[in-house]
């Protein structure tokens, strides 16, 4: 049975809590999408701030580094490979999961191709995703998974709890096979998992704003 996106309401407004205090990486994301890893000085320029405050903002969101110190993971957009390959611009980056490839072309304001890996049948899925809409999506029987998670294990380990059972399918049987494995795990149409990235999007900006967080995740 597909379920109704608001099912995940809480579950998106845990995700979005973690944005807390990073208003200012958002400028690496448009920086992050040429396919280099960055130095925190590029995101400092870029957000009008010092290297100091972001490299704080960036320890907060638990990124990634190479030995060297450039940023090459920023809030699960990643130059590493994972399940969730895009082309923006031409240049490869990944996603942790198949929702954050639905948030990433609003970050950067990019028509974004995606391809993801059905982790059991090993097919392609493929998909073409504006800032505003999913343009394309091959196979047409394509469907994904959702995940209702709560604070703690997202604050435990997002990765665990959360991004790997998130995923882009090529057909039916696929995707119920998958959630199957999972008692929180549901199937959902592409569609709808593009409006839970919506609605994730929207509420990462509130958790931006100054105004106080009008829910809990709980």
């Amino acid at each position: 049975m597909r379920e109704s996106a608001r099912r995940f309401d809480a579950t998106i407004r845990c995700l979005a809590e973690r944005w807390s205090g990073a208003r200012l990486l958002l400028p690496g994301f448009p920086l992050l999408a040429r396919g280099e890893p960055l130095t925190v000085g590029q995101i400092a320029i870029a957000a009008g701030v010092n290297d100091h405050e972001v490299e704080v903002a960036l320890r907060k969101a638990r990124c990634s580094f190479t030995e060297s110190g450039r940023l090459i993971d920023l809030f699960g957009m990643m130059l590493a490979p994972s399940y969730h390959r895009l082309e923006i611009d031409g240049k490869a980056v990944f996603s942790c999961c198949a929702l954050w490839a639905h948030v990433i072309p609003k970050l950067v304001d990019r028509v974004v191709l995606i391809e993801s890996v059905d982790p059991q049948s090993r097919e392609l899925v493929r998909l073409e995703i504006t800032p505003k809409k999913v343009q394309s999506v091959n196979p047409g029987t394509a469907l994904a998974t959702m995940t209702v998670v709560d604070a703690a294990s997202i604050e435990q380990d997002v990765g665990s709890a959360f991004c790997r059972h998130v995923r882009h399918f090529s057909s039916s049987d696929s995707a119920h096979k998958f959630a199957a494995r999972f008692p929180s795990c549901r199937v959902v149409e592409v569609d709808q998992l593009h409006e839970i990235a919506a609605q994730l999007y929207e509420a990462i900006l509130e958790s931006l704003s100054d105004r106080p967080n009008r829910h809990s995740c709980e």
